[in-house]
């Protein structure tokens, strides 16, 4: 045998059957003892969540007597100490707070839309279209000259009317049909109403949203430059009723500023069926809401030690501002609970953490993202090394599993049987979320993780008057809690 091939050959086969034999089953056994202890730790993790949980509770005091937290206002930072003294009360290794400067809009208290016709065909009949199947309109006779209220809300960051503000409304479907509209010059001096609605073929309702989200974001930058004096934007949501959902949209300063609203998804079918019938359908609206100047805030964070990488941290957690319409229960108060919980429930049982873990609750997610960018920075001037994030922000609702990046999907995947024990084995590729991603552009090793709960009901009440605490359903935050701590648990063993 030469050299080379020397090389290439295992060790073991100099040894004898009987060692070999006796190394193998020794391995076997370590392997089965250590996935027998994982085992019983998931086991605790879920016993702890389900019987000794406190995660609803916690949300309900948020939610109840916080309310709605819209980053810069006085909600919010009455949220800010109450959630620092909370975390205190739990007797973690440190609680702090990092200050933000966060932007400040206000909604103000006038917020109206009216629409009239001259026009009312037998195709309308108590107020929907007779060929949609959606019984959000109480039975009514519509009479022509009559001027009618329909739900509507400001997008957040919108510009005030000035008064009221009246003009004739044309329907928009898609972005093709805005360009080619818009070529013609027949958007100039229209108030337009951006109806694309939600491809209800997707099984995953995220990819809906980001299929069109963009009619909000940018509708009104889009639309400016067409001349047009306002917009209607359809609600976020594949659910037919008659809450709008309201959510961050932009401006840029090269562009004039037009007033952007949200429609309740009922509300923009009628529109939209009642502008085939009237060309000249005119809309009233009226606005009064503002920006001030920026104000002071917090992050919020909770911390147990590391006892062999105290100077390495896994950060989890959710944001801990919303929307001004309801009370941020899902959105994302129930991410903030699933986090505090997971650190909670691992504090409860005695596990000893090799890293750091870190419970964060970013502020002003909805409309800056001031909160995730601050963090990073300081984590960054701070010379801290972040192995691991994982992001809640998908609402309370039945866990599925995760997505992961490629590092930690590979050393995930061994506990997949486990996971889908609890039905949480869902693993997709591509780990992430807006808080946790500033901290991947400041070292791209770190593994980035995302909880995936199921994803049917969370349009419904995404950004909308009915994101109240009592649309959790208690049981389902509480298995995602335990879910978090699971991961958080795997992370902790994987990562050096």
């Amino acid at each position: 045998m030469d050299e080379i091939a020397y090389q290439n050959v295992s060790l073991s086969y100099f040894y004898p059957v009987k060692f070999r034999l006796a190394t193998l089953i020794f391995t076997m056994v370590s392997t089965l003892s250590a996935q027998h202890a994982d085992s019983l730790i998931f086991e605790k993790i879920m016993e702890e969540a389900l019987i000794k949980g406190e995660s609803y509770q916690r949300l309900g005091e948020l939610c109840k007597t916080i309310g709605p937290r819209l980053s810069g206002s006085d909600q919010a930072e009455k949220g800010v100490y109450w959630a620092y003294s909370m975390l205190k009360s739990y007797g973690f290794d440190s609680v702090f707070h990092q200050p933000v400067m966060v932007p400040r809009w206000e909604r103000g208290k006038v917020e109206s839309l009216f629409f009239s016709s001259s026009v009312f065909s037998k195709k309308i009949k108590s107020g929907i279209p007779a060929n949609y199947n959606c019984e959000a309109f109480e039975e009514q006779k519509l009479k022509p000259s009559k001027s009618y209220k329909i739900q509507a809300c400001a997008l957040g960051g919108s510009i005030g009317t000035k008064g009221v503000l009246q003009g004739e409304i044309i329907v928009v479907h898609n972005k093709n049909e805005m360009h080619e509209l818009g070529k013609n010059g027949k958007l100039k001096g229209k108030i337009v109403l951006l109806n694309q609605a939600f491809y209800e073929g997707n099984i995953n309702t995220f990819a809906s949203y980001g299929a069109c989200v963009g009619q909000r974001y940018m509708g009104a930058v889009d639309l400016a430059k067409y001349g047009a004096i306002a917009v209607l934007v359809r609600s976020m949501t594949n659910r037919c009723d008659l809450h709008p959902h309201t959510g961050s949209m932009a401006y840029v300063d090269s562009v004039p500023k037009i007033p952007a609203m949200a429609v309740a998804s009922a509300v923009a079918n009628l529109l939209d069926q009642m502008a085939k019938e009237d060309p000249l359908l005119k809309i009233s609206m009226q606005m009064d809401c503002k920006w001030l100047p920026d104000r002071m805030s917090a992050n919020t964070i909770a911390q147990t030690n590391g006892s062999l990488f105290p100077n390495k941290f896994i950060a989890f957690g959710g944001h801990f501002d919303s929307w001004d319409e309801g009370e941020g229960a899902h959105d994302d108060g129930a991410g903030c609970m699933h986090a505090f919980e997971a650190l909670r429930i691992l504090k409860s049982i005695g596990y000893i953490p090799r890293h750091s873990l870190r419970c964060v609750w970013w502020i002003n997610e909805e409309n800056g993202l001031r909160g995730a960018m601050e963090y990073a920075k300081l984590a960054k001037e701070n010379g801290e090394i972040h192995v691991a994030a994982l992001e809640s922000d998908r609402g309370g609702f039945t866990p599925r599993g995760f997505s992961l990046d490629s590092a930690a999907m590979a050393f995930t995947i061994p506990y997949k049987k486990y996971l889908d024990a609890y039905g949480i084995g869902t693993l997709e590729k591509g780990g992430g979320g807006a808080d946790i991603g500033p901290l991947k552009r400041n070292d791209p090793n770190t593994q980035l993780v995302g909880f995936i709960p199921d994803s049917q009901r969370y349009f419904d009440i995404h950004h909308a008057e009915t994101d109240v605490f009592e649309s959790v359903n208690k049981r389902e935050l509480e298995l995602g809690a335990a879910a978090v701590a699971i991961m958080i648990y795997i992370l902790d063993q994987n990562l050096d």
